[in-house]
């Protein structure tokens, strides 16, 4: 693979369909709301738009043709660039996952896309190459991620040779796979929060159009009945709510369908997706936590998602730039999971609780901030504004809530001779981080000026991930705990050891 090489003509294409999607809006905005005009003007309106999409199918070629790719000194070297050219190049042991996807165009021409990310290399890919055959992603992959230098790879053929004469061919054993079913991913789409997101997405957009569709005026000649039919409004609202929670359910169902994990050897490969298959690969050694997410709805009935966070970004933009490892799972099956895919976390039961002075600092957090809001409303709308108080009482049960789910554990039996530490702690989710001794890049104590009177602390740590790092932490742990994990972080001789 030396030689310089083209990516294939279906990038063109490609090509096309991305600048035109980051052009829509201004081109939605030039066809609606633009005017025609009459006689010439008609016509250079016309010419303007033609000459537009002409251009963008001439950067397009002009982008294949002056692309070019190849490996060389063990480095993914790229030239590009239509007026001016660049150049980069990416050293092999930079690379931590090199993934593979194929959308619409990739499909019908039987090609991937390949995204090389690189640890710290940002929400971006380090290098993407748009359109390429399968036989080819392969010798990539091989290549930047699998081959060896090659001295060492003659020592490895003479092993092996010597090896196959004093001994038969051993069969592998099976590969271990994790698969979800229709059912479970069902169960995902109707408790995510997907509806929200939806919700505003399809308010946004209804909202570009109030100068075509006349709102005001079918409120005003609707406006009686409106008032005077309660159960409409109601029925409205829920009709609303009922297709943009359909929308999420569909739309998570296309986007992890399919979805499948495969541990071969020392790596997690994940694939996903109907419309869109996309594939990631993600070594074992580039983990740098497991975290075990439930949220209100799911961790009633004992479900769970599991994310990987990694030092490549090979997680995308979703769900904080983590990557699903098990979309859901039973919190009973989490910890078989975990020893059958990623042996070297491992859950503890022996979590070390908050001691009970700390639950008044949760319920004052959350209830202070609740009641200050609460007093207008109650105030300027009586009687009816007296029911914002309910919000206290909510929040109060989600800071006894927070207080409950809080705490820690040292190795998977809870002893300070374990290399993992366990961190659990709720916003609105619980969460549950798993986070290897080696795999901490900073550890922290903090103790306010009001810790310090009931002696507590605040413990936190960083691990590195692909936009830089990610901070896990537990509020008003007792000071002997706190003391106990830095203790146990440190690596400062104690008293006693041996060296």
């Amino acid at each position: 693979m030396f030689e310089k090489r083209r990516m294939h003509p279906a990038a063109i294409v490609v090509g096309f369909f991305k600048q035109l999607r980051e052009l829509l809006f201004p081109i939605i905005l030039f066809v609606f709301f633009g005017s025609t005009g009459d006689g010439w003007f008609g016509v250079v309106y016309i010419g303007v738009m033609l000459l537009w999409f002409a251009g963008l199918i001439v950067v397009g070629i002009l982008s294949w043709y002056r692309f070019y790719y190849w490996i060389e000194d063990g480095e993914l070297r790229m030239e590009y660039g239509v007026f001016v050219r660049k150049r980069r190049f990416i050293p092999q042991e930079r690379i931590q996952t090199l993934d593979t996807s194929e959308g619409i165009i990739q499909r019908i021409f039987g090609l991937v896309k390949v995204q090389v990310e690189t640890a710290g290399g940002g929400a971006e890919a380090e290098a993407s190459l748009t359109a390429v055959t399968k036989d080819e992603a392969m010798r990539l992959r091989e290549a930047l991620l699998y081959k060896k230098p090659e001295v060492q790879n003659d020592i490895d053929d003479l092993d092996e040779s010597l090896e196959t004469t004093e001994r038969e061919p051993e069969e592998e054993p099976p590969k271990p796979v994790f698969t979800v079913s229709w059912k479970s991913l069902f169960i995902v789409g109707t408790t995510s929060g997907g509806i929200g997101v939806v919700l505003s997405a399809v308010i946004a957009f209804t909202s570009q159009f109030d100068q075509i569709v006349p709102y005001e005026d079918i409120i005003d000649r609707f406006g009686m009945v409106l008032q005077t039919s309660v159960f409409l409004i109601a029925s409205i609202i829920f009709l609303v709510l009922f297709l943009s929670w359909l929308i999420s359910i569909v739309m998570t169902m296309f986007k992890y369908g399919n979805f499948t994990v495969v541990k071969n050897k020392d790596e997690l490969q994940i694939s996903r997706g109907i419309i869109e298959k996309r594939q990631l690969t993600i070594s074992l050694e580039r983990i740098q936590a497991i975290r075990i997410t439930q949220n209100l709805l799911r961790q009633p009935f004992g479900f769970a998602t599991v994310y990987v966070e990694s030092a490549g970004s090979s997680g995308g933009k979703e769900a904080d730039f983590s990557t699903i490892l098990f979309p859901l799972v039973k919190m009973s099956e989490v910890e078989a999971h975990l020893k059958e895919f990623v042996p070297a976390y491992e859950l503890s039961q022996n979590i070390q609780p908050l001691p009970k002075r700390s639950l008044i600092r949760y319920l004052i957090r959350l209830g202070v901030p609740a009641i200050l809001l609460s007093a207008p409303f109650a105030y300027f709308f009586q009687p009816y504004g007296y029911f914002a108080f309910l919000s206290v009482g909510i929040a109060m049960l989600l800071g006894y809530s927070q207080f409950k789910t809080a705490g820690w554990s040292l190795g998977p039996n809870g002893n300070e001779n374990g290399e993992q530490l366990q961190l659990s702690y709720r916003h609105l989710s619980k969460n549950i981080v798993l986070v290897r001794k080696k795999r901490i890049q900073s550890f922290e104590l903090r103790e306010s000026f009001f810790q310090g009177k009931r002696k507590l602390y605040t413990v936190k740590a960083s691990i590195k991930t692909g936009l830089g790092g990610k901070n896990f932490q537990v509020v008003d742990v007792d000071n002997e705990g706190g003391d106990q994990i830095y203790e146990w972080y440190s690596y400062e001789k104690k008293q006693g050891s041996v060296v």
